[in-house]
């Protein structure tokens, strides 16, 4: 399924329950095939490197996926999202592996 408006439109940030704490840079949708080979997400959030993961509840971590999740459905797009959280520092450290 190609990437369009309405994945951008309901993975809009304002439109979303950020916990407190959770210092999102972006979020991205692209294209992915989960284990059984069925077409999914893959929502790659990048978090701010001064977000303290340690001081995120679970439940508030939980409680934002299932509102992407609503909201893609809201938006008629019923892939199931498969989520990854970063930090830019992290990402370059797997670049320079």
């Amino acid at each position: 399924m190609p990437l369009t408006v309405d994945i951008h439109d309901a993975l809009d940030l304002t439109k979303l329950p950020v916990p407190p704490g959770m210092h999102i840079l972006k979020i991205e949708a692209e294209d992915y095939t989960d284990w059984d080979g069925d077409p999914a997400l893959r929502i790659s959030v990048l978090l701010d490197d001064s977000t303290d993961v340690e001081k995120i509840r679970g439940g508030d971590i939980s409680k934002f996926k299932l509102a992407v999740y609503d909201n893609l459905l809201k938006y008629g797009i019923n892939l199931f999202p498969h989520f990854k959280f970063a930090k830019p520092s992290e990402l370059a450290e797997e670049d320079e592996d």
